[in-house]
């Protein structure tokens, strides 16, 4: 490993252990500097701020977990993939999740599924001719749906089968609850 990627592992996993200690909204990038034993110019090299810090988290390893699943038949399994990850990491998790920035964690979790759910029923929308714009809030609903119920499972301390939320989705979507 070089030693730029030496540094950044050092500056991710020093923020991740603060961030399990106190609040993400609270954690200053000078603290992270301080914990890591850098500069803030070096910090900087490396990110934009603390938020960049969770989306390099988000795609280096979130995305890769979540990936192998995002299809039809099997996005709820990268649910169960995502909260078996959050429970290794519980406390950095449950920080990350309720900061209130628009870049934070839950954020980045609702944007990746809207997108996916808005590629996977692209199809059954056309067939129904359903607009794209209500594709969107189609997508959007559902993808705040999944997030907030695994944002409730972490609340709740990860105490539950992750498979909770993946069966409440299911079972509102068979039974057409609201329809």
């Amino acid at each position: 490993m070089s030693a730029a990627d030496l540094t950044k592992q050092t500056i991710v996993a020093k923020t991740k252990e603060l961030a399990a200690q106190k609040s993400f909204e609270k954690l200053s990038v000078i603290e992270i500097t301080r914990h890591c034993g850098i500069s803030r110019n070096t910090f900087y090299y490396y990110f934009r701020d603390k938020y960049s810090v969770i989306e390099w988290i988000f795609q280096t390893e979130i995305e890769p977990i979540l990936m192998p699943c995002m299809n039809q038949s099997h996005w709820s399994e990268s649910v169960i993939a995502l909260c078996e990850k959050m429970k290794v990491e519980k406390d950095f998790y449950t920080s990350v999740l309720y900061d209130q920035d628009c870049r934070c964690l839950r954020q980045l979790l609702i944007d990746y599924y809207k997108v996916f759910l808005m590629e996977a029923a692209r199809e059954h929308c056309e067939r129904l001719n359903i607009s794209e714009v209500s594709r969107e809030i189609i997508a959007r609903f559902y993808s705040h749906a999944i997030i907030g119920l695994i944002c409730d499972w972490v609340r709740a301390g990860m105490k539950k089968d992750a498979n909770f939320a993946t069966k409440a989705i299911h079972l509102a979507a068979k039974e057409r609850f609201f329809a």
